[in-house]
């Protein structure tokens, strides 16, 4: 999507990011391209993005993390409040604030990333419960030094709340329902005490039938017309569930129907079945597999697209429909109906990544954890209504008598690209579904075009002062070198630490003359921020003070960073140089948000957006690039093997969750490394995972018929992990090479 293509409404959107620091909930009708939005915002933000989801599945799909591991979230019910719970009575897994910071643990590598983050993107927000939004909050507060909502972090919530709500057991719900009117995100007593901007997209690109769209937007809003109903009811065949009719695909609302559905239609096919397991390499959890890691196929078998056509022509699409006619080890050949072709299709590569820091910039980037490659391909012959989210077909059997949920009928038929390619197995009767009350008094917030563009110039000239103010404000850094130089013991004449006391005093009262500069700075900006034409005032005053300031706290970065470099040698220092590097850090942080404070002013004095480019081009950003090469360039390269660091780490002592935290590795993947040293014998299996499970694995690799991880994992279930696998093998084969022995 290319900007001459947005909507007038997605461009306003697009400007309330990239303007303002406002919290935005983007929504829109199924087809109306809120993940295509999704895309270009983040290729187009000059700010720091990560893209999460409240699933593993909808993170993968989004090309982002799942909310839990960014932020760390608990599992279970969180109370907003301490005495929410009598925990004596109770053994449901419940947080409140107070018990989950008593246990709540971020490094620092995480802690930075959380810092210097300026956008979350939160995909399927329709998935994210109440509860859990005011954790998050809990969370971004804390780690973020910030008592606004959220830590201050601008979030752009992303969903159709009209689809499938969030899940909430009713054990969970006896102790929510005290907080919260409904699970919906909007009811997080975080958002209360703020105001989010309520956006719509408002064209359809899935449907371009105007008739079948005017009763999908009905039923949407339920107020579906006898006349609706009448012309959907046109569609209704006897006798048509369970058939199978070329190019159409069954939605069901349970998972046992499409399930037997497809196994039996598979089953009716002549041929033999082949069998295709995933490639999974480094760290790829099974609750974000994207597809099955074991796919059963014969010729003739209907299958779907769940992919986008990578290539660049568009020969299918998420949800197209084809039928296999040639397989092979490498290839699957699909013959598709609409347009009469034959597609080569070759397996998909799925990225598991999380975020880490670019330390020379403070840029986030994304980092390779695993992938998951796999035909992005499935059977059929039929799809749950949940499954079909996001899916798009030109012809469908819908089997929708048993809707459990408002958002179901609506679903199964927005799939659709119009009228008709739909075929009813049942009747629709106008029996409507009691509306949310709270659902639809949130959706009254939303607000026209031309409101939305009234408010964003006054949001965009709050959030250029703010951003002003917050750059030459040196509070936080004075505080920190208060605490610092407090660290210091008198008494301890002889420690390398009191021997810097008085280069540290020299240091505060540079930044002490900075801070009161800086202070005199921030009450002149009253007088621009009264006046309605003040861009290019503000951009000359900015544009002074970044050529007074910049100097100055480059040569207090400088500095530190020297004098950090001269005592990491020293013995006896660790908390020390803890502290100078923290120092180091703010002031890193300090100079290259002056150059960017500077640079999006300016960009707002020329009536332009700051992009990702004139970022880098930036001297500030330029020279810490380069420094960051030059240091890579004369460190040597330590040529240890990694997992040989890792093992090296445990031998040591450090458990795995520690090495972990060292190596800024997730749990799992240091698993995978010490999993090598089982079978050679420097480990003890026993020692990474619990014995009873090891047997139970292990009997099952001793089966002649077993061939491969993929094989024992289907046959042991969810209960045991890939790693798990991984360290058995080895004893595996540890244990039948001794057997072997003369």
């Amino acid at each position: 999507m290319s900007q001459h293509k947005l909507t007038d409404i997605a461009k306003i959107a697009v400007r309330y990011v990239n303007t303002t620091n406002r919290l935005i909930f983007l929504t829109g009708k199924a087809g109306s391209g809120k993940t295509t939005l999704l895309r270009y915002i983040i290729n187009n933000t000059y700010k720091n993005v990560a893209v999460a989801a409240p699933t593993g599945i909808a993170a993968i799909n989004a090309k982002g993390v799942t909310l839990h591991s960014l932020l760390q979230l608990p599992f279970g019910t969180f109370i907003p409040e301490d005495n929410g719970v009598d925990f004596s009575r109770t053994t449901e897994q419940i947080n409140t604030p107070k018990t989950f910071l008593q246990q709540f643990k971020m490094y620092g590598n995480k802690r930075q990333i959380i810092k210097n983050l300026e956008l979350l993107i939160i995909d399927e927000v329709s998935m994210l419960r109440a509860d859990i939004l005011d954790c998050m909050d809990l969370i971004l507060r804390m780690v973020r030094k910030n008592h606004q909502p959220f830590g201050g972090l601008q979030i752009m919530f992303i969903g159709d709340l009209n689809q499938l709500p969030p899940v909430i057991r009713q054990h969970e719900w006896q102790y929510l329902n005290n907080y919260y009117k409904t699970g919906y995100f909007f009811e997080a007593l975080a958002l209360q005490k703020t105001e989010m901007v309520y956006i719509e997209l408002d064209k359809i690109f899935r449907q371009s039938d105007p008739e079948f769209t005017s009763i999908l937007n009905r039923l949407r809003d339920n107020h579906l017309s006898d006349t609706d109903i009448q012309m959907l009811n046109q569609h209704y065949e006897k006798d048509v569930e369970g058939s199978q009719r070329e190019g159409y695909i069954h939605i069901t609302t349970h998972n046992r129907k499409a399930d037997l559905l497809n196994e039996k239609s598979l089953k009716s096919l002549d041929g033999e079945e082949q069998s295709y397991t995933a490639e999974i390499e480094g760290d790829f959890p099974e609750n974000m597999f994207p597809i099955p890691d074991k796919l059963n196929f014969k010729i003739g078998a209907q299958v779907m697209f769940i992919k986008n056509d990578s290539s660049g022509e568009a020969r299918y699409f998420n949800g197209k429909i084809g039928e296999i006619s040639e397989m092979n080890e490498e290839t699957i050949k699909v013959k598709l109906k609409d347009p009469k072709d034959e597609v080569t299709v070759e397996r998909y590569e799925w990225m598991n990544q999380r975020y880490s820091l670019d330390k020379s910039t403070n840029e986030l980037q994304e980092k390779w954890l695993g992938t998951f490659k796999q035909f992005p391909l499935k059977l059929a012959w039929a799809i749950t209504v949940h499954k079909s989210q996001g899916l798009t077909f030109e012809k469908a059997i819908l089997d929708l008598s048993d809707s459990f949920a408002p958002g179901q009928m609506y679903v199964a038929l927005s799939r659709l690209t119009g009228l008709n390619g739909l075929i009813l197995s049942e009747p629709i009767s106008n029996i409507p579904f009691e509306l949310d009350k709270n659902l639809r008094q949130f959706e009254d917030n939303k607000k026209d075009p031309t409101a939305l563009n009234q408010n964003l110039e006054s949001d965009r000239k709050a959030f250029l002062f703010s951003k002003v103010r917050e750059t030459f404000d040196f509070q936080s850094l004075m505080k920190e070198l208060n605490i610092h130089l407090g660290s210091f013991n008198k008494s301890e004449n002889r420690s390398l630490k009191q021997q810097y006391a008085n280069w540290t005093r020299e240091k505060k009262e540079q930044l002490e003359e900075l801070s009161t500069v800086g202070l005199k700075f921030q009450s002149s900006l009253a007088h621009y921020e009264a006046k309605d034409d003040y861009l290019s005032e503000l951009a000359e005053r900015v544009n002074s003070a970044e050529d007074y300031f910049k100097p100055k706290v480059k040569d207090l970065f400088d500095s530190f960073k020297a004098h950090l470099i001269d005592t990491s040698n020293q013995s006896k220092v660790k908390s020390y140089l803890k502290e100078l590097e923290s120092i180091t850090e703010q002031l890193k942080s300090q100079l290259l948000q002056i150059s960017k404070t500077a640079m999006l002013v300016k960009a707002a004095a020329e009536n332009r957006i700051l992009s990702k480019k004139d970022l880098h081009q930036s001297s500030t950003f330029e020279e810490q690039k380069k420094e960051s090469k030059s240091k890579k360039k004369k460190a040597k390269k330590d040529k240890t093997p990694t997992a040989e660091v890792s093992f090296s780490l445990f031998k040591e002592g450090l458990s795995i969750d520690e090495i972990a935290a060292k190596r800024d590795f997730v749990h799992g993947t240091i698993l995978g490394h010490l999993a090598q040293y089982i079978e050679s014998g420097d480990i003890d299996a026993t020692d990474l995972m619990d014995a009873t499970k090891l047997d139970q694995i292990c009997q099952v690799m001793a089966l002649d018929e077993v061939k491969g991880s993929a094989d024992v994992k289907a046959r042991l279930g969810d209960e045991f992990t890939y790693n798990e696998i991984k360290i058995a093998w080895g004893h595996f084969k540890k244990n039948n090479q001794k057997e072997k022995a003369p």
